[in-house]
């Protein structure tokens, strides 16, 4: 699949493994949905290490033929199934997902995924503005946010970024926050 981002370059999506977040992994998940408010959560998918940690902590060899050789991503990578391999997937405490960078329109189907919503991250491409920052609730609400922590429409989840950047400027984590489409490997 071929997107666009809004520098108008076409990219490929991005693929990277990570741990599960849901009700399953007991206390920690009962805690962050207590501080967050997001009740109407099953699930939380998303990039930021703090919330689902890399499945690949260390890159061997043969990761050099499929990861991103750009921009300090080489935990993304250019092929799913070399992923699924290369860390056992288990469907049941994994999520391997297909990242795009700055959409500019709705998803495009990637076989074998299903689209779940959009990310905010913050400038370092790391912790989720929307998930990890203690909120802006003058920006947006845990109404925004579906059963994923996700924001279902891109159009809204450009919004929101964009008035975190404007009120937030000073703030580094919030200065350039982008928004990621993200689908996973469907279960």
């Amino acid at each position: 699949m071929v997107m666009t981002n809004v520098s108008g370059k076409i990219t490929m999506p991005f693929f990277a493994a990570y741990q599960r977040f849901d009700p399953q992994c007991g206390d920690s998940w009962a805690s962050y949905i207590e501080w967050s408010g997001l009740h109407h959560v099953r699930e939380i998918i998303s990039t930021d290490p703090m919330l689902c940690p890399s499945l690949i902590d260390t890159l061997i060899d043969d990761d050099w033929n499929f990861n991103i050789h750009a921009d300090n991503r080489c935990y993304f990578f250019s092929d799913a199934d070399y992923l699924k391999r290369r860390i056992k997937y288990d469907s049941s405490r994994h999520n391997i997902l297909a990242l795009s960078e700055q959409p500019t329109r709705n998803p495009v189907t990637i076989n074998g995924f299903e689209f779940c919503g959009y990310e905010i991250l913050d400038s370092y491409d790391s912790i989720s503005v929307l998930l990890n920052c203690g909120g802006f609730p003058t920006i947006f609400t845990t109404d925004d946010h579906n059963e994923f922590g996700l924001v279902e429409d891109l159009d809204h989840a450009t919004k929101i970024a964009k008035t975190i950047r404007e009120t937030n400027s000073e703030e580094p984590h919030c200065k350039d926050c982008r928004v990621w489409g993200i689908a996973r490997l469907e279960q």
